[in-house]
């Protein structure tokens, strides 16, 4: 088993949700772009267990918290 363990999986939104085996942590996990466009890779971001609920009870829900990751405006959530 490795690190990132998804529970949900949402393909037409492109995000899963799931729990960081290591920390605990719930996260969302999403393609992200790097900083010059050129490679996309997967990234993990801290969610609370009211947003992991909420995502997954409703996956619309998280488009803005899903556009605003991928825009790189939550590195700060980031889980390495």
């Amino acid at each position: 088993m490795g690190r990132f363990v998804d529970i949900a999986v949402f393909r037409a939104h492109r995000f899963s949700l799931g729990r960081d085996a290591e920390t605990g942590a719930l996260y969302l996990s999403t393609p992200v772009s790097g900083f010059n466009r050129a490679a996309e890779y997967e990234a993990y971001f801290r969610i609370s267990a009211d947003a992991f609920e909420q995502f997954r009870a409703d996956p619309d829900a998280a488009e803005a918290f899903l556009q605003a990751c991928r825009n790189h405006e939550h590195e700060d959530r980031r889980l390495a």
